[in-house]
Formats: C-alpha cells, structure tokens, sequence
C-alpha cells in the first residue's frame, strides 16, 4: 500500500518517527509555537498528500491558508475536553477531525463539525523496573492550583490516609515523570471532567498500577477493570481498593504487567499513526475552500479572541469580524462582541435593531440567544423579549413552561436554558466564562446570569444542579449549588443525599459520609429509610457507602 507524503504540524517526535517507520516520506515537519503560520508559505511550494495537525497543550496553533491545499488535512484533538468551544469551527477547515474522547466525537458533531473520530492518545515501550525495586509506593504527579479542588482534596486525602507511603510531585518534565512513575507503583488518578487523560497511559507504560476514576466504557475499553486497571466510582471504593491492594502487592503487581502489555500490543506511537493513516483514508473531502475557509478561520480566531486565549486590538477584531459573512455562527460572535469590546452601546443597539428589522436568521439558536443576552446586557429588555418571542414562534413543540411570557431578565434567561440546543453540553468547557466579560451562549450559563439577577432564587439554584448533576467533572461546582441548597432544606434527605455523593465524588471522604448519614437520620424521621435505601443502592452499586451506614 502506497503511503502519502506527510506535512505534520506540532506531531510528538515519536508520532514522526512512527509514520517514517511505516513507510512515510516526511516532505515538511513543522512545530510553530504558537499564533497563526501561513501553511502554504511554510511548505514553499510542496504539496504534501496528507498534512496532519496535532493539536499543541500550551499555546494554540492556527494555520492560514488551509483552503487553498488540495491534500487530505486532519486535525488530532489532544483536549476536546478543554478546546471544544473553538475546535469545532477551527475542525471545518479539515476533512477529519479525531478526538482523544469519544463524547466529544458527539459534542464537536453538535457544534457543526462535519467528521469526527475516536483516536485515543498513546504510551511508550519502556523498560520494565521489578516492584520490588521500586522506592515508592503511591505515586501522585499533577499541578495543584485553586482552580482544580478536587484534585487538592484527593492529595489531602492520600496524605491523611497513607502519609509517608505518597509521594508527589509537580512540574516534573516528561523525562522525569517517566522515571518517578517507573519508581513506584500506584498511581491513583484524577481527571478534569471525566475524560481519559494522558496519566493513564503514561503510569500503564511505566509498570505503575493506575486507580482511576470510574469514567465508563470509553475507558474500559482501553484497560480492563479489575485485571488491567482500578476504577473507583467515588473516594470510599478508592480507599477499600488501595487498602486491599496494598496488602496484596503480589496481585496488584499482576495487574500493573497486564497494563503495562497492553500497551506494548495496542497503544504505542505505531498503533496510532497507522489507524490515522486508516481513518484518512477513508474519510470524504470534508475541508471548506476558499472564502468559505477563511470564514472559518476568521471565527476560529474570534472564539480564541472571546476566551481570551488570542491577544488582539478589539478595533483589529471588529474589522476582522465585519469581513466574515453573515452566516449564523458568525453573526451571533458579531452581537456577542460589543459586551467584551466595551464602549459600543451605540453601536451594538443598532446591530440588534437591523437583526430584528430585517427577521435575520429567525429560529436559529445561537443568533437568538445572542441577541437576547446582548439587549440584556445594554438594559433592553423589550429588544431581549423580541429575540425571545422570534425564537418561540419557531419551536415545533414548545413545552409549556416555555409559553409563559418572560417577567422578568432572570425569568427570560430561565426560559433560554429551557430551550433544546441539539445535544450541547450546558457549559463550554474549558471556557473561561465570566458574567462581567462575556454573555451566554449555553444553558447552564444561561442560569448563572440568572441567579446574578435573582441570587438566592431556590427554583433556579435546583435547575441549575440538576443540568450539571449528569456532567462528570462538575462536582465541585455541584458542591456550592447543593451546599445553599441544603442550608434552605435541612431535613430534605435526597439534597443530603446527593450533596454527600457529590463530596465522595470529589475525595472528600469525612464530610461525604457525614451528609449522608444526615440524609439517612432524616429519611428514617419521615419514614422514608427504605425509599433512601433504593436510592443509595442505585448510586452506590458496589454497596462501599452502604456498608459504612448499615
């Protein structure tokens, strides 16, 4: 089979090596470090037949000019998870798009993307180091910031519960978190909203035992629970696993080779690139040309622009948004941009009013939402309630809550979170969403400048928690929620019931099974016992917390 000539952009050294091993020429091998690069000019005249991007974790790459190649491109997501709000407009100047994460193949999909595909990241071939070589026992590498909580409570808690059997660290190079992980043998492991994260290949490859989260099929799929890998559902089962294994090295040793051979048969550098050169194959001329690409490069900068991830003039991004058509995506960043841009009161109102004048793209989600949460934002709320009114009128089936005239703007964001947006998640993850600097584009956004307006509303706070409860990675965010929820609601024992799920969810330990057993003392005052019980048991199935009550 005739392999294509590669132009990689930001591909590991060992992806590179791995295409040239199965027989690929590499006509350009390009590694910018960050902002946008003129593709064609970086190639000086090359054609190659395939150009592949891998997405860079630091500094985000952009290449203009992508329209104008005629070769199959495919663009590898590292970080769907983080990146999604962006790549997906960023995606439609490939013909392939693979994801790291297979919720996200459906997520992008919503956002517009045309292909998407699961390739999951990849481990090493590294030497094997015996366990009883090994100086560490339990092994813990990541950063801990005030942004990541969960992940500080799961270090208190291996520190309360282990002390000198942890060891951890941070800001580790690649080098020498390879040799940490070599040198011990249990890694437990956290991820930011339940996704498959590089940790677990890189402590499989080393030989380390990984205790992860329960994440679900996606990840099964990868390691086998209970003969490759752990899975923990909350910190109780974390902490009955650890325990058990801890006094049977013997076994967990077993399962730690079994890991560390499933990589060496499925999840090196060269399983990888030849199921990408697979997947390129096969996929269909997807890329947008011409004026069409650079529309969505335009938008592709606008979104980086709005997170705050692309520094740039709001007179340069004004400009630059004045020069892309007046599709959808792209109309609905014009009405969100005068909120970030600041002192464009004049001229934002007069973009709602041609919108409204003229009945542009009526019906469609994003520009309503935008328009709405823009006249909002400059006290209009009449203009709010005419974006509103347009968009009910287009619904096939509004329910009936969502018929009831807004009162109010925190009523009128209530009913926007109500609105079915084709399987989005309520929140752009990774987004760094700030009421002050930017208007909501999601549900659950929705309800957050709903509260502002309405703080201490139970009705709202309750929707709020229930659209982020079914979300992994949102704990800590349920925590608060549920947290005033259940100071307005003492004795209500399915709060304190999920409020203590919440707090195991998130490694705390000692305050989880205190909730719950509240929750369970109010349950039994209100004759109740066995309906919690059910309820329990259909959130706890391996009966650790139960255990722990009963």
């Amino acid at each position: 089979m005739e392999r294509p000539r590669l132009c990689l952009v930001n591909a590991p050294r060992v992806l590179a090596r791995a295409f040239a091993d199965l027989g690929c020429a590499i006509v350009a091998d390009l590694t910018p470090d960050g902002g946008d690069l003129d593709v064609a000019e970086a190639l000086g005249g090359q054609e190659p037949g395939l150009l592949v991007q891998v997405e860079t974790l630091g500094s985000r790459v952009l290449l203009r000019g992508l329209g104008g190649l005629s070769c199959r491109k495919v663009f590898w997501a590292l970080d769907p998870h983080l990146n999604g709000y962006w790549q997906a407009a960023y995606g439609r100047l490939f013909d392939l798009v693979l994801s790291t994460q297979t919720k996200w193949n459906t997520d992008l999909s919503a956002l517009g993307q045309k292909a998407v595909r699961h390739l999951p990241f990849f481990g090493a071939e590294l030497p094997w180091t015996p366990w009883e070589r090994r100086s560490r026992e339990i092994a813990f590498v990541g950063r801990v910031t005030a942004q990541r909580p969960a992940r500080r409570w799961l270090l208190d808690f291996l520190e309360r519960r282990y002390g000198p059997r942890l060891s951890a660290a941070s800001d580790l190079t690649y080098p020498e978190m390879i040799a940490f992980y070599r040198d011990s043998r249990f890694a437990p492991n956290e991820s930011i909203t339940g996704e498959i994260n590089f940790r677990l290949f890189e402590a499989a490859s080393a030989g380390c035992l990984v205790l992860g989260q329960d994440i679900g099929p996606e990840q099964d799929a990868l390691f086998e629970p209970g003969r490759e890998i752990e899975v923990c559902a909350h910190v109780a089962e974390l902490a009955a696993v650890l325990d058990s294994l801890l006094k049977n090295p013997r076994a967990a040793r077993t399962k730690a080779l079994a890991a560390r051979e499933r990589v060496l048969r499925e999840h090196l550098p060269a399983h990888r690139a030849a199921r990408l050169l697979e997947l390129a194959a096969s996929c269909g001329d997807n890329a947008a040309r011409g004026p069409e690409a650079d529309a969505w490069f335009g938008l592709s900068q606008f979104l980086l622009w709005e997170a705050g991830r692309l520094p740039m003039r709001p007179e340069s991004m004004a400009g630059l948004l004045d020069s892309l058509p007046p599709w959808p995506p792209m109309l609905a960043a014009r009405l969100r941009f005068p909120a970030q841009a600041g002192d464009r009161d004049e001229e934002a109102l007069a973009a709602l009013a041609a919108v409204l004048a003229g009945n542009v793209h009526a019906g469609d989600a994003d520009v309503d939402l935008a328009g709405s949460m823009a006249a909002l934002r400059l006290s209009r709320f009449d203009l709010a309630r005419q974006f509103w009114f347009r968009h009910l009128k287009t619904l096939p089936r509004p329910a009936k809550a969502l018929l009831e005239p807004p009162a109010d703007p925190a009523h009128l964001c209530a009913l926007w979170a109500r609105v079915p947006r084709r399987g989005l998640p309520p929140l752009r993850a990774g987004f760094p969403f700030d009421l002050e600097r930017h208007l909501p584009t999601r549900s659950a956004e929705c309800l957050f400048l709903a509260l502002r307006l309405r703080p201490g509303d139970m009705d709202l706070t309750r929707a709020l928690e229930a659209l982020l409860e079914p979300c992994p990675g949102l704990e800590t965010m349920r925590l608060g929620l549920l947290s005033e929820l259940t100071l307005r609601a003492r004795t209500d024992w399915r709060l304190g019931l999920a409020a203590g799920l919440a707090d195991l969810k998130c490694f705390r330990l000692e305050p989880g099974l205190d909730e719950i057993a509240l929750a369970l003392e109010n349950a039994r005052n209100q004759g109740q016992e066995a309906a919690f019980r059910r309820a329990l048991e259909a959130r706890d199935p391996r009966g650790l917390v139960s255990r722990s009550l009963f």
